[in-house]
């Protein structure tokens, strides 16, 4: 099977990738490639990069507990797509992690040695010339704090790394690069050419002719004003679109050997800026982000046959505040609207299902108190509640809001739950207000146990997942063209 190594450079390519590994949850699929996540940010504290971790941990374990024998889903349904670690393709590496690089506890002076040389030597006059005393005191244990010429100098080097090392000896002809980062900051700004040029420049012919993809993301938010009382003034995001242009101008001379160029930005600033934080960055979901992971699935599903460099941009159907399906192009509208609304009513039915013990299906297929405390459905929980759910809540909360559910739908009233859905509540023998609610969806799993009785009965989180989303898909289908 292919592979897609996808390499999350900073802070936006961790939450690109968080973004893309929903849209697998959801089922959007991945052309046959399995996804093998790379996570390069020297900031190892940063909370959304260790929640970014966690959600692949957890995304990985509950797509093994579903096709752990070969029994489980068909292809297009959730937690399909396989995600590893490289850990786990070449065990030598470290312990199984999606994150390579090591955590740099010095400051930019200590890693270029400024200390060691004597005053009035020709280098330590250069390096003054080049670093503020500021900045060779950074420490390079949070990042680099939008300083691009930091990051050049730290990453120049990680083709020397041991994990970068087995990762070309691993690399086959089919398999394929994508790279993610923003270029206003620091971190991805300097990695992305650094990490396209060490690959084509490889002695391997493997690595040097890969077909390679990549995500340069443009502005998409903006920053509290630095405070000279404060911690956090560093990061100027006035400088954001000067970097930016600074960056598409190196790589319009320089940068060669991209077969798939993704641009995205979101130019229009927020009212509400992100706290202006390095520690934490805790910062609500974006568009952005996810219109960007999408662009690594459009990446997959393309044929390239020479380095001949294409460029995409994304562009709404309407330039508007609040964002719904009708909005978004069609290409992307049709690559996730059923998957997200699919998965979204799943969150929902996931948690009730216990509560109908007598229920046909929980009986015959031993859907009992045992299962529902198990470790799987702890983990859908997990998974749902703590970032599915939260992403899609934050994504419409966010300034240029992403809303196409009315997320506050009750299980009895389903036919709510899309924006403009032209599901009606149903009427039954001249009754009026019938709702489309749990029971559709519990007595269709019930009829689908034939089409499932290939998965053994002892397998009961691949019959489980396999029954509610074939009854999610078949009876929303079913809805939604009438």
């Amino acid at each position: 099977m292919p592979r897609l190594f996808v390499f999350g450079i900073g802070g936006t390519g961790a939450r690109v990738i968080k973004s893309l590994t929903l849209l697998l949850a959801a089922g959007v699929q991945t052309n046959g490639y399995e996804i093998v996540p790379i996570i390069i940010d020297p900031h190892k504290d940063l909370p959304e990069l260790k929640d970014c971790k966690n959600l692949m941990r957890l995304y990985k374990k509950i797509h093994n507990s579903t096709y752990k024998d070969g029994k489980g889903n068909e292809k297009g349904l959730f937690f399909h797509s396989n995600m590893i670690s490289l850990n786990e393709i070449m065990p030598e590496v470290g312990p199984n992690s999606f994150d390579q690089d090591e955590r740099i506890d010095a400051s930019f002076g200590d890693l270029i040695a400024y200390n060691t040389l004597a005053k009035g030597d020709v280098n330590r006059d250069l390096i003054d010339l080049l670093y503020t005393e500021g900045t060779l005191r950074t420490p390079l244990s949070v990042g680099f704090k939008g300083n691009p010429n930091i990051g050049t100098v730290v990453l120049n080097n990680f083709e020397d790394a041991a994990w970068y090392k087995s990762f070309e000896s691993i690399l086959d002809a089919e398999d394929r690069v994508f790279i993610v980062s923003s270029i206003f900051g620091g971190t991805g700004a300097s990695g992305f050419p650094l990490l396209v040029k060490t690959l084509r420049e490889s002695s391997n012919p493997t690595v040097k002719n890969i077909v390679i993809g990549a995500l340069p993301v443009m502005p998409y938010f903006k920053l509290t004003e630095p405070d000279s009382a404060s911690n956090h003034k560093e990061i100027d995001s006035n400088n954001f679109f000067t970097k930016t242009k600074s960056a598409l101008s190196y790589y319009d001379k320089n940068l060669t050997g991209v077969n798939a160029l993704y641009y995205v930005a979101d130019p229009t600033e927020q009212s509400t800026p992100y706290i202006n934080n390095e520690e934490s960055q805790d910062n609500k979901a974006h568009l952005v982000e996810l219109i960007g992971a999408s662009g690594i699935l459009d990446f997959l599903n393309k044929d390239f046959t020479k380095i001949d460099s294409n460029h995409y941009d994304y562009a709404l159907k309407e330039d508007a505040n609040t964002i719904d399906f009708k909005n978004l192009g069609d290409e992307l509208r049709d690559l996730i609207d059923s998957e997200l609304t699919n998965y979204l009513v799943f969150t929902k039915l996931n948690p009730l299902l216990k509560s109908f013990p007598d229920a046909a299906i929980n009986k015959n297929e031993l859907f009992n108190d045992q299962f529902y405390r198990s470790d799987f459905v702890r983990d859908l929980e997990e998974f749902n509640v703590r970032y599915f759910s939260k992403w899609l809540s934050e994504l419409s909360e966010n300034e240029r809001k992403f809303k196409p559910f009315n997320l506050s739908t009750s299980t009895d009233a389903l036919h709510l739950l899309k924006v403009g859905s032209p599901i009606k509540n149903k009427t039954l023998f001249g009754l009026k207000n019938r709702r489309f609610d749990t029971s559709n969806f519990i007595n269709r799993m019930e009829t689908l146990r034939s089409k499932y009785k290939h998965i053994p009965i002892d397998s009961k989180a691949s019959k489980y997942l396999a029954l509610l989303n074939g009854a999610i898909i078949e009876v929303l289908n079913e809805e939604y063209n009438k």
